[in-house]
């Protein structure tokens, strides 16, 4: 009989570690908001913006599509994960919202903490781009 307890008393805990895991993991939604776009770049055609923003995209893995005027619909799919984003952009700024997700512990506003890595990456290189296009004009 103890043996029995003390088995179910280890699987109880193992159970709440285990899901307890998974709030680490989560953190709120990462959007990147009116991101200025330098001011070298501002007097230039739109198109150039947009082709910066695809390629940094494309580049880490994203697949993107044209949405509308300064909209790019982009997909990142890593094994079972999937994350849709909108960028949003214009000749002074541009932002990345969250869209959906898949298998990435989306709810009430917080997604798995890659989802935000993935974000604030896709972002840091949109602005390298963006400042070395800069440089050149």
């Amino acid at each position: 009989m103890m043996k029995l307890f003390f088995r179910l008393a280890i699987t109880a805990l193992l159970v709440v570690f285990i899901s307890g895991c998974s709030t680490f993991r989560v953190e709120p939604v990462y959007n990147a908001e009116q991101v200025p776009v330098p001011t070298a770049l501002q007097s230039g055609p739109l198109s150039t913006i947009e082709n910066i923003i695809k390629t940094a995209a494309v580049g880490r893995g994203w697949l993107v599509e044209d949405a509308g005027p300064g909209k790019i619909k982009a997909t990142l799919k890593s094994r079972t994960h999937e994350a849709v984003i909108d960028i949003l952009y214009s000749k002074t700024n541009y932002s990345i919202e969250y869209v959906s997700s898949a298998d990435l512990l989306y709810e009430d506003g917080k997604i798995h903490r890659n989802y935000n890595k993935w974000v604030k990456i896709l972002e840091n290189d949109i602005n390298k781009g963006l400042n070395l296009a800069a440089l050149k004009s």
